[in-house]
């Protein structure tokens, strides 16, 4: 049977899990061929007692699964990957019942270990904001290095050395916080973006738009360029209109490098020739979109949640609690 390791590196936590050798074996394959690599810990924010992070492969965004389960129901412990491009670690309770992929299952025995690092997890997510670097590999293979896979090849002399530009900077934020995206989070915006002198909406806004920039319109570029039989052309055009708008409302909230990153992305379409440079030069400005997401997760002030605790009146299953909008006076001043 084969196993992995999940370290959690500042936490000096390490946990083994077993790949079924039964459910989704091409997923497991897909995981196992693509170890050793390293990523940034997030923790779910919604679905509860969940671990996940990013695989830096354009692979999972398009591989399909041979079976999926409700995820509230699996044991503590398994393992999953998703085309979100995730592989996710139950720990606890979970409240997100949207079936996933499980391909295996951490030991009887480490489960211990990983509520520790599940909760420490949490903790540096929802406060301490303690950046915790994940390694994953085959057990046993202490001679493994850490690195972001190269970028990809194309022969295009046109637009390699932008592919090559933006795997560089994905690589320099991979597991460091990138500069820029600190900044938006301390309000220092050269736009002074966010109403009335305040800068929580556009943390917010910033969030809402590169998740599903990154999520949806990117990773599903990449996918139907892998899977489907759309034309290079149509790809051109849908590119430009998923991307433009949202990627430019985040330059002018300080995200610039992913601006002119988009930018520049969107001018070399009509250079391209193929598919394959298609794939190549969206991929991997997916990755590094869905880079800046993890980082977003992690930095965004999520301690505010204290302010917003569920009644104990209010549950799945019990009555919901009733709420009124107050009526708001005019501001005298």
């Amino acid at each position: 049977m084969r196993q992995i390791e999940i370290e959690w590196v500042p936490l000096g936590i390490t946990v083994t899990a077993s790949l079924a050798p039964d459910k989704n074996r091409a997923l497991a394959d897909l995981l196992w061929s693509k170890l050793p690599y390293h990523s940034l810990q997030n923790h779910a924010l919604v679905s509860g007692n969940h671990l996940y992070h990013l695989v830096p492969d354009p692979e999972l965004v398009y591989a399909p699964a041979e079976t999926r389960e409700d995820r509230t129901q699996s044991p503590d412990g398994t393992v999953f990957l998703s085309q979100l491009q995730h592989l996710a670690v139950k720990y606890g309770p979970l409240s997100e019942y949207l079936p996933a992929a499980a391909v295996g299952r951490v030991l009887d025995a480490d489960l211990p270990l990983l509520r520790e690092a599940g909760l420490a997890c949490w903790h540096a997510a929802y406060r301490g904001k303690q950046v915790i670097e994940v390694r994953v590999r085959r057990k046993g293979d202490q001679a493994a290095t850490f690195a972001l896979p190269p970028a990809p090849r194309t022969g295009q002399p046109a637009v390699q050395p932008l592919i090559d530009e933006i795997h560089a900077e994905t690589a320099r934020i991979w597991i460091d916080p990138p500069t820029e995206l600190v900044r938006v989070h301390q309000g220092l915006i050269a736009s002074r973006a966010g109403s009335y002198g305040q800068y929580l909406s556009t943390l917010v806004f910033v969030n809402g738009e590169t998740r599903p920039l990154g999520y949806s319109a990117l990773n599903g570029l990449v996918r139907a360029c892998a899977t489907t039989e759309v034309s290079l052309n149509t790809l051109r055009a849908l590119t430009a209109n998923f991307a433009r708008t949202p990627a430019e409302f985040l330059g002018y909230c300080g995200l610039e490098t992913l601006w002119r990153f988009t930018r520049r992305t969107l001018d070399a379409l009509d250079l391209l020739t193929t598919r394959e440079e298609y794939f190549a030069l969206v991929s991997t400005l997916a990755l590094y979109i869905n880079c800046l997401n993890t980082w977003n997760l992690h930095l965004f002030p999520w301690h505010h949640g204290e302010e917003y605790r569920y009644q104990p009146s209010t549950s799945a299953t019990g009555p919901r609690s009733s709420f009124s909008v107050p009526t708001l006076s005019p501001d005298p001043r």
